[in-house]
């Protein structure tokens, strides 16, 4: 017997240099600039529509002070 399995494995991709006038707006512009389908749909492998969170960082934050962990309503966690 052979099965078809999909698992639902969490990445990352980062998206450098979005201006915004704030982390929330970075994070939107991000992901509406950002072609999941194009990324992932080969080799078996495509985007399930679903995001699990977001992190930020600001560019002008070495020591990532200000980098936040959002869910994927853009709420930090």
């Amino acid at each position: 017997m052979k099965y078809d399995v999909w698992i639902y494995p969490i990445v990352r991709f980062k998206v450098a240099g979005v201006e915004a006038e704030s982390q929330e707006e970075a994070m939107k512009k991000a992901d509406a600039q950002t072609d999941y389908h194009a990324l992932l749909d080969r080799n078996g492998i495509e985007y399930a529509e679903d995001i699990d969170s977001f992190h930020v960082d600001e560019e002008d934050d070495p020591i990532y002070e200000k980098s936040t962990s959002y869910d994927k309503n853009y709420c930090p966690l």
